[in-house]
């Protein structure tokens, strides 16, 4: 099965910039498997991150292998798309991006909720 995450982890904390955010995710997932990358294309990998919503944000990520293959980059781009929906967005920068290329990154994220 192509483009996969393995979700290792979900905690949801309150404690980090109180006052500013009224929930917080701390998100660890792994890479397992993704598809080749299209030049100029985007592959779209999501994964269930429950009690987010829509007006969440990601406040920052990490991978945990670089993000060439060797010969072409890609660029990565985290959102919150639906209820309980995490997306990473990977765009091949300028020629296709391998497949397998980030299998077995570690992908770390939190996600905030405002508190306006």
């Amino acid at each position: 099965m192509a483009d996969t995450l393995t979700l290792n982890k979900v905690t949801q904390k309150r404690q980090g910039f109180q006052g500013l955010f009224t929930h917080m995710w701390e998100v660890k997932a792994t890479v397992t498997d993704t598809a080749a990358v299209a030049l100029t294309d985007t592959l779209v990998m999501t994964m269930a991150v429950p009690g987010v919503a829509l007006g969440d944000v990601v406040l920052f990520f990490s991978l945990t292998m670089d993000q060439s293959d060797g010969t072409d980059q890609c660029v990565t781009q985290c959102l919150v798309t639906a209820a309980d929906v995490v997306s990473i967005y990977i765009t091949a920068d300028k020629g296709e991006f391998a497949a397998d290329a980030l299998n077995t990154a570690v992908l770390k994220l939190v996600v905030g909720r405002f508190s306006w």
